[in-house]
């Protein structure tokens, strides 16, 4: 449908896993590196793991396409089979009879076709996807077959594929012996936010896009933020945005699309329009006569709930989140449900928060509205009559947890005048840190270098500690409130690990 609008020659973000779509992460090159070696050197067991949506079944068919001519494969996608059926299905795809339903026939044809493999100066590799959904029955088959070798060589490479769970699994004591076997492992690791950005120009490239920047950076971010940088999610937000931008005729995806993408999957479509407006009027007599009532019976009542209701915010679930991927469908909430008025019970709503306490120290930053977005920390942040606990800032809005651990976002333009310029940050500060100065050079001043760069305050990334990076740490420290001075000390590194993490 919205393919001829973007100039694309097809969908680019189908679910199915077509290999000519597959974006070679670095963690995906080494995935694939290890598949490869595992087959051509003979190491026997490979054991490749990921969550679900990393890409895992791609990498596989995209492995099939690159091994040589010489090398024979057998591909099980749906390992719910019984022993016999699993030897069954590997004789089947290995192109041998299959037909028998005794194993030790099954297991003598393999034999054969593997000796014969050999002779030939061929290989053999059976991969298994899904592994993790094995009975401990097929897993001891699957062992067995790793008995079928030469006295020099192994006859089947076995490559084992699935979530993290089968690594947990092979750690049971009845498994020890499949889980010795294993030689080479890799785990498959969710994109970073610059690799969910280059993802998606990726697909966009290949499909014939007329250009690849269709999602705006905002959008991207968002896109990372609710995948959590799991591809299979990348692409179902992806494809909704594309769906709604031409549906509303504009040619790029804003977050604004993407947060009405996002409520879509979700299954938030609101309520039936037509039966929402005819309830308006009863709903505002309701309300009249509830606020006169109000007005004249208690009066200090009425002078703060008309306070309070003075900002409008929308609030999200009623769960503190995991991480600031979290998403959901906005209602209207008072300022009275996201201020806290005590430090203390402040500070006992961010324990609650994951990464909200890392470390026995607070440290006091005074950021600028415009770069709370860089924290990449959960915080408390002072604000009128109390204080707040900020999850993440965009230059849009802030998401805070309120009192009743409600996620609430806050649009920035009524989140400024509430704010109080202050923000603590729990951390771990070591007074043997070292401290990177002018003259300085190294690794350690390439990364501080690279903050910067990604952070807007300077481009170059020198590995030398010069003027231009010392005039970028200044203006840095006084975006955040520190003792500007240009030198990387204990609290200015501190603010770099945190807006390092959130660069990422």
């Amino acid at each position: 449908m919205f393919e001829g609008f973007f100039g694309l020659s097809e969908n680019p973000f189908n679910l199915t896993p077509d290999p000519k779509f597959l974006y070679m992460s670095d963690v995906h090159k080494e995935a694939l590196s290890h598949l490869q070696y595992g087959i051509e050197q003979r190491k026997g067991f490979v054991l490749i793991t990921g969550e679900v949506g990393t890409g895992k079944t791609t990498i596989c068919r995209s492995l099939l396409s690159m091994l040589s001519k010489k090398t024979r494969t057998a591909l099980v996608l749906n390992p719910s089979l019984s022993d016999v059926e699993l030897l069954q299905t590997i004789n089947q795809d290995f192109g041998i009879d299959s037909s028998s339903g005794s194993k030790k026939i099954l297991l003598d044809k393999l034999y054969n076709f593997l000796i014969d493999v050999f002779v030939r100066g061929e290989n053999a590799a059976l991969i298994i996807d899904e592994c993790q959904n094995l009975t401990p029955e097929v897993l001891e088959q699957i062992r067995l077959l790793s008995n079928l070798e030469t006295e020099k060589e192994k006859l089947l490479q076995i490559i084992m594929i699935g979530q993290p769970e089968l690594a947990r699994m092979l750690q049971a004591p009845g498994l020890r012996q499949i889980n010795d076997r294993i030689v080479l492992r890799y785990h498959i690791w969710p994109l970073s936010l610059s690799d969910t950005k280059k993802y998606l120009q990726h697909r966009m490239e290949v499909a014939g896009a007329y250009r690849t920047d269709v999602f705006t950076p905002m959008a991207v971010r968002e896109i990372y933020r609710y995948s959590g940088g799991l591809p299979r999610k990348m692409n179902a937000l992806a494809e909704r945005g594309l769906l709604m931008a031409y549906l509303r005729g504009k040619r790029r995806v804003t977050m604004s699309i993407v947060a009405a993408a996002i409520r879509e999957l979700k299954g938030n479509y609101g309520e039936n329009k037509k039966r929402h407006r005819l309830l308006i009027p009863v709903f505002a007599g309701i309300f009249a006569a509830c606020v006169i009532a109000a007005a004249f019976c208690w009066p200090d009542a009425f002078s703060k709930i008309s306070e309070y209701a003075a900002t409008p915010v929308v609030a999200k679930d009623k769960e503190i989140p995991r991480n600031e991927n979290t998403q959901q469908a906005p209602v209207p909430v008072s300022r009275v449900d996201y201020v806290i008025p005590q430090y203390e019970e402040a500070l006992e709503i961010l324990s609650l928060v994951p990464e909200g306490l890392v470390g026995p120290d607070i440290l006091n930053l005074h950021p600028k509205p415009s770069i709370l977005k860089l924290l990449g920390r959960p915080a408390i942040a002072s604000v009128d009559k109390g204080y707040v606990i900020l999850l993440y800032a965009t230059d849009d809005f802030v998401r805070v947890v309120g009192r009743d651990k409600a996620v609430v976002e806050i649009p920035m333009k009524e989140f400024i005048p509430l704010y109080r310029w202050n923000v603590m940050i729990a951390c771990t500060r070591d007074q043997e840190n070292p401290v990177y100065t002018m003259g300085d050079s190294g690794p350690e001043v390439e990364r501080i270098q690279s903050t910067l760069a990604q952070a807007g305050y300077q481009a170059e990334r020198s590995g030398f500690y010069d003027d231009a990076t010392a005039s970028a740490i200044e203006r840095m420290q006084e975006d955040f409130g520190l003792k500007r001075d240009g030198v990387a000390g204990e609290e200015t590194l501190v603010v770099f690990d945190m807006v390092e993490k959130g660069m990422q």
